[in-house]
């Protein structure tokens, strides 16, 4: 079976892990492969996963605390995305993908900032933004609290900072771009319709194991078809962003 599954891996660029991960993170794979030379890759807020299993190669990975499970190819690094321990233009590629909204506003500046510096080629961020990305995150929110009688802490720290906007972080990337002297070429794309993740979502949170298998397992196998529901509104925007 273990085979069986890593085979599944392989053919679908999937990892055993949740179909809304997987969708996150392999738009952002798809664009590092159209890079040349990407030899040293650097994921801020990466956990001990990230975008390691999908990309498939070392990755270090930058986090204020490291939790199993650890990828094998991941180098954990523990400092704070606004104080980077790299000197300038280090990594051929940056990325950070939901992590800009689990902090304040002022700190999205530096964070961005930093990862603009330390990067060579290509920065790639992903951010939920947005009135109606924000009203799911409280509906769900309050779907979790009536399932598990508990908060989720992520859903909490969206409530609390608030999602950008797109505007928001397109106007902060050129921003600290001119301040750092680099020229930049900005592309920007939505992806995960919202009511694709409000379902997808819903099945994650529920508490009866067939659902959360058909949710967590069965349907990786629809990623390829899922991806391609990216149609608006959509709950994240990515940001990708060339160095010349």
């Amino acid at each position: 079976m273990k085979k069986l599954w890593q085979l599944i891996e392989k053919l679908f660029g999937i990892y055993r892990w949740h179909p809304t991960i997987a969708l996150r993170y392999l738009p952002i794979v798809e664009e590092i492969k159209k890079i040349e030379s990407t030899d040293w890759v650097l994921e801020v807020g990466s956990g001990g996963l990230g975008i390691t299993p999908y990309l498939q190669k070392p990755v270090v990975g930058v986090d204020i605390a490291f939790s199993p499970p650890m990828h094998t190819q991941l180098i954990p690094v523990i400092a704070s995305a606004t104080q980077l321990p790299f000197a300038d233009s280090s990594f051929d590629v940056v990325v950070s993908t939901d992590m800009l909204e689990h902090v304040s506003k002022n700190l999205r500046i530096k964070a961005i900032s930093e990862m603009l510096r330390v990067g060579k080629k290509l920065i790639c961020i992903g951010v939920p933004c947005g009135k109606i990305s924000q009203a799911q995150d409280g509906g769900l929110a309050h779907e979790y609290k009536r399932t598990h009688r508990e908060e989720f802490d992520f859903f909490a720290e969206h409530a609390q900072m608030g999602l950008p906007d797109k505007s928001e972080i397109l106007e902060t990337i050129s921003m600290e771009a001119a301040k750092l002297n680099k020229k930049i070429m900005v592309k920007n794309q939505g992806i995960l319709n919202i009511e694709v993740r409000w379902w997808l979502m819903k099945g994650w949170i529920s508490d009866n194991w067939l659902v959360n298998i058909f949710f967590r397992k069965v349907l990786l196998l629809g990623v390829p078809l899922l991806k391609r529901l990216n149609n608006e509104p959509t709950y994240r925007q990515l940001f990708f962003v060339t160095i010349s």
